[in-house]
C-alpha cells in the first residue's frame, strides 16, 4: 500500500486526478494514459477503490481486442483491493520488435470483479477501464505537442462513394486524438478519434450530403489526458484517394499508403 501523500503526488505530477474512466467503476485509474518512453525503466499509473466495497482487480494490456501478445507487461497483474485502498500499476517493456520511427499504441485493461454477494438474485457486473498506451521511441523527429499542427484536413466521398467524410492525415511520428469534430458551426459533432503516426482516419459527416468545403472545429488530448485549445480551419474539398477507418479504432492502425486505390473501410 501507498501513503496518500505519495498518491497524491504522483497523480499530480503525472497524470490528470482520478476521474471517472468507467460508469459505475469503483476503481479508478489517476489518468486517461499512459506514455511509455523507450529509455524509461518503466511507467506507472496509480488507482484508487473510491467503492464502498473490496475488489479484485485484474490488469494486462493487449494490442486491440482479441490481440493480448505484445511486448509490454502490466503488474501486479492480480491484487486485491479493499474500500479506499491505493496502488501503482507499472508497466514495462520485455522485449519485441517494435517500430522506432513512430508511436506504437496498445490498451491498459482493468477489471474490477467484486466479491461474490451472500444475498440472493443480486446481479453482480465486473467494470472493464480500457486506457491507451504509447511507446515512444527515443529521437522522434519533432515533439508530441507540435503533431496536432502538422494534420492536414479534406472533405472527400464517403465509404462505397456514398455521402461524404472528413478526412484527417497525420503526417508526423505522434498519434493524434481528436475529441471530435465541429462542422459548419456545430451543425454536427463527429465521433471522437486517434488518427495513427503517418496514417490518416476518415470521419463520416452527415451534415453534408456530398463533397463540399466546411468549416471544422477541433480539439485534440494532450500527453496528459487535458483538452488542447479549439482550432477553427476552413476545409476545402480533397481527392478521392484511398478510404481509411470510418471511425476510432480499437487498436494501432497501420499507416495507409496514398498509392493504393481507392477502397472500403
Amino acid at each position: 500500500m501507498l501513503s496518500k501523500q505519495f498518491f497524491s503526488s504522483l497523480a499530480v505530477g503525472s497524470v490528470l486526478a482520478f476521474s471517472a474512466l468507467s460508469a459505475g467503476a469503483g476503481v479508478m485509474l489517476g489518468g486517461t494514459r499512459v506514455i511509455l518512453g523507450e529509455k524509461d525503466r518503466q511507467a506507472s499509473i496509480p488507482l484508487k477503490n473510491t467503492g464502498a466495497a473490496p475488489y479484485v482487480v485484474q490488469t494486462w494490456i493487449d494490442a486491440g481486442e482479441g490481440k493480448n501478445k505484445t511486448p509490454l507487461l502490466v503488474t501486479p497483474p492480480l491484487a486485491r483491493m479493499d474500500p479506499g485502498a491505493e496502488n501503482i500499476l507499472r508497466i514495462v517493456r520485455i522485449g519485441g520488435d517494435l517500430p522506432t520511427d513512430r508511436e506504437s499504441v496498445f490498451w491498459l485493461n482493468v477489471k474490477e470483479i467484486p466479491e461474490k454477494s451472500d444475498q440472493q438474485n443480486v446481479l453482480q457486473v465486473a467494470v472493464r477501464t480500457r486506457i491507451k498506451v504509447f511507446y515512444r521511441p527515443a529521437g522522434l523527429a519533432g515533439k508530441p505537442d507540435e503533431a496536432r499542427g502538422l494534420v492536414t484536413l479534406s472533405v472527400v466521398p464517403g465509404e462505397d462513394g456514398k455521402g461524404a467524410a472528413l478526412r484527417v492525415t497525420n503526417p508526423s511520428a505522434y498519434n493524434v486524438t481528436f475529441t471530435g469534430f465541429k462542422i459548419n458551426g456545430n451543425k454536427e459533432q463527429t465521433k471522437a478519434g486517434m488518427v495513427p503516426a503517418f496514417g490518416a482516419l476518415d470521419f463520416p459527416l452527415t451534415v453534408v450530403g456530398a463533397p463540399q468545403a466546411i468549416e471544422a472545429s477541433y480539439t485534440t488530448i494532450n500527453d496528459y489526458g487535458g483538452e488542447t485549445p479549439e482550432v477553427t480551419a476552413k476545409v476545402a474539398v480533397g481527392g478521392a484517394g484511398p478510404q481509411v477507418s470510418q471511425q476510432m479504432p480499437q487498436q494501432a492502425q497501420q499507416p495507409v499508403p496514398q498509392a493504393a486505390p481507392a477502397a472500403g473501410k
